[in-house]
């Protein structure tokens, strides 16, 4: 029988969720007032027809298709069609959906840690092989820096390498990856048919300029694939819609996957996310805030750098906080600042070996909950 193990961030959730005393910044979801009210009224009257009672596509619904080609297209300045968009169960369907098509057992998959753990989870679900390719470090002012090293993936590529994965912006890091480096990465897998797939979850909280979103690249290349989600940008998370965007010769094959899997998706969320694209501002109002929200943290936590208890990389994008402890293994850490301060966090060793001495901290919060829940880690402290 296979067994997957479960990741160290549900572990932790179910404590946080076991009781009101504790505040959760450990899921990485956005819980910034919820979903906005317009999208749910939109679903309350769509509810009140049978439009979304009965089996859909497995390509997902056509209006969905069509109305993220002509954003996506606009957006990012290259023609994307309908044929090379998959609406999935979330991301975390689109990557499912890849690695069960794409991966023979005894493949491999190149995971540059820290990273997201699903993309370990699925390769051991996909019966492939995780090869973890530690990101470089270096010690910057007193703080942790992390960069992606292009040869430290050459070296670690081998014939059965059939996956190259990561997030940008980047889960648990905050890093954004430059496009040169990108563009250098992706000529690599052209040239030893490997398959780069970019998770964009976070695509619309990146904050600096040097941020370019691979899906200006889709046309470009025939071994690029962006995955994406309704469930950051309009903190649709518990409604499981994201999408693919492919190149067109996986179309039949994936969708044949997601029939195999799961029939249909979920029709009231694939019109919710149709919706949802035609407000772009509930997106920008969930990104500044966000955004200020990253600023109040690292704010609130400047009594713990300044006595070097944490340190961290100023985040360039994305919901987290990585912070660096003096401990070889935070884990133990992390479980007593749950149980004593009753917040909590994640191990870092959850996102690779890289990642054992640190703690992640989801900053996408209410503004009182934020405070109130780094308050009392100041407080554990000192």
């Amino acid at each position: 029988m296979l067994e997957i193990p479960l990741s160290g961030i549900k572990k932790i959730e179910e404590i946080a969720k076991s009781s009101n005393e504790f505040i959760s910044l450990s899921q990485g979801s956005i819980k910034i007032g919820g979903i906005p009210q317009q999208i749910k009224q939109y679903v309350q009257e769509l509810l009140s027809t049978d439009i979304t009672d009965y089996y859909e596509s497995c390509w997902g619904i056509r209006p969905l298709r069509e109305k993220l080609s002509e954003v996506l297209s606009a957006t990012h300045g290259t023609p994307i069609s309908i044929n090379q968009i998959l609406p999935t169960h979330g991301c975390i369907g689109g990557l499912s959906l890849l690695y069960l098509t794409l991966l023979n057992p005894g493949d491999e998959v190149i995971i540059p840690e820290p990273a997201y753990p699903a993309y370990t989870l699925l390769a051991q679900a996909a019966r492939s092989t995780p090869v973890y390719v530690s990101l470089s470090q270096a010690a910057v002012d007193g703080s942790h820096s992390w960069h992606l090293d292009i040869d430290k993936i050459k070296a670690a590529t081998t014939p059965k390498t059939k996956i190259i994965i990561f997030s940008n912006p980047w889960n648990p890091l905050g890093i954004v990856v430059p496009p040169v480096v990108i563009k250098e990465l992706l000529a690599w897998c052209e040239r030893n048919g490997i398959y780069l797939v970019i998770d964009e979850a976070y695509r619309d909280y990146a904050f600096t300029d040097t941020y370019r979103s691979s899906l200006a690249l889709v046309n470009e290349s025939e071994w690029l694939i962006s995955a994406n989600t309704f469930s950051k940008n309009m903190a649709m998370s518990g409604w499981r819609i994201g999408y693919l965007v492919i190149p067109q010769h996986m179309n039949k094959a994936l969708a044949g996957m997601q029939d195999a899997l799961l029939n249909c998706l979920n029709n009231t969320a694939q019109f919710a996310a149709m919706y949802a694209l035609q407000h772009p501002e509930f997106t920008q109002q969930f990104s500044a805030t966000v955004r200020n929200n990253r600023d109040m943290t690292i704010a609130l936590l400047e009594p713990l750098i300044s006595r070097n208890i944490l340190s961290l990389q100023m985040p360039q994008g994305g919901f987290f906080a990585f912070l660096k402890t003096d401990h070889p293994d935070a884990t133990d850490l992390c479980m007593s600042i749950l149980h004593q301060a009753k917040v909590a966090l994640i191990p870092g060793k959850s996102f690779g070996p890289s990642g054992d001495s640190f703690l992640r901290l989801c900053y996408a919060r209410d503004t009182a909950i934020l405070d109130e829940g780094i308050s009392r880690i100041v407080k554990y402290f000192l």
